[in-house]
């Protein structure tokens, strides 16, 4: 386990370096350097040493996902830096010890039966109860019951549980698991994509309202196509759902916005990435412009991240990922890419309804 990260700082310490980074992520311009930067490195170790637990839940993922449909996308990640700082800013009364997310992997599945069938796996013989011998603590159904913002997919949190002396050190660690359909998985990428490009925490409950009603209302379309619970708040009349939704379409010039923003980013270099086992993607919102850059070492990529995370660059969008191949890299994270073609073919069947 010597190549794994490991946890160096007690939970106190790490919670204390999360309230000093809130400060300095929201304006605080009195910190003193020196603090600052050993907030950096408390909160970015307590992050880095989640990767061990997140790869034997991902492969515990795939593995379930795999017996369901051979040709399951499965990924994982690290919850970026910026997000953990939003989401401590957001929520002032969470602890950065407590965040349940700093390590998340998931699946993406042809279609809600795919989606329930490898729920079933996660589940004991009844359909409310986890498997607490796996130490799955809480689960959360955004399919049967939406959220407002249009969002759908199951979200399971899971805890760590060490059955070797040798992997002690991240017992109890908390990781969570998203199980989503191809249409729920465009759906929120494409969240992602027009935060990304507006720079408006569409993705975070915020932003303009003509929006949030756009997705609430095409989460509500997808939710149909689907046969399950539409959006809270939208209209029950599929026909007054979709004028109402081809009405804001035109309004927000959704289709030509996607589609420009889609054209704006170069596509990955043609060299062979292959080889690499872990690659840095930094999106430049304001050149439209994405620079992908690989690594054999993980601690060489981790550190590469962190320095550019330390540069707090408002219009570079950095992340570090570990996936099989280019090709479940682009299917798993499509915002990257402004690779919004899937839900730019389900909106305009949507329009047409």
């Amino acid at each position: 386990m010597a190549q794994w990260v490991q946890r160096l700082h007690a939970k106190g310490a790490i919670d204390r370096a999360g309230e000093v980074l809130t400060r300095w992520w929201t304006g605080d311009a009195t910190l003193e350097q020196d603090v600052l930067l050993n907030s950096i490195d408390v909160v970015q170790n307590w992050r880095t040493s989640h990767a061990f637990p997140l790869n034997t839940f991902q492969v515990n993922l795939r593995n379930r996902a795999r017996r369901v449909e051979s040709d399951a996308l499965v990924a994982q990640r690290l919850k970026r830096f910026s997000s953990m700082m939003n989401k401590l800013a957001r929520e002032p009364q969470m602890k950065l010890s407590q965040m349940q997310d700093l390590g998340g992997c998931r699946a993406i599945m042809s279609g809600i039966e795919a989606v329930d069938r490898l729920f079933a796996l996660y589940r004991g013989h009844s359909a409310e109860t986890l498997f607490e011998s796996e130490g799955f603590l809480k689960c959360y159904d955004y399919i049967r019951e939406p959220k407002r913002d249009g969002y759908r997919g199951v979200h399971v949190v899971g805890r760590y549980f060490a059955r070797r002396e040798v992997s002690q050190p991240w017992d109890g660690y908390r990781i969570e698991v998203q199980l989503r359909s191809r249409l729920q998985h465009a759906f929120a990428t494409t969240v992602e994509t027009v935060t990304t490009f507006t720079r408006e925490p569409l993705k975070f409950g915020g932003g303009p309202d003509e929006w949030k009603r756009f997705f609430s209302l095409m989460g509500s379309a997808l939710a149909i196509r689907e046969g399950t619970a539409i959006v809270p708040g939208t209209p029950k009349d599929q026909g007054e759902l979709t004028r109402e939704l081809r009405e804001i379409t035109k309004q927000l010039k959704v289709r030509p916005r996607l589609a420009g923003w889609a054209r704006a980013l170069k596509r990955l270099p043609r060299r062979n990435v292959k080889r690499f086992k872990y690659l840095l993607l930094v999106l430049n919102v304001t050149d439209n412009t994405i620079k992908v850059t690989g690594f054999i070492d993980r601690r060489r990529a981790g550190q590469a991240l962190n320095e550019l995370e330390k540069t707090k660059r408002e219009d570079l969008d950095a992340v570090l990922v570990w996936v099989d191949s280019v090709r479940e890299l682009k299917a798993a994270y499509p915002n990257y890419y402004a690779d919004t073609g899937q839900f730019i073919n389900a909106l305009n069947l949507a329009l047409r309804a």
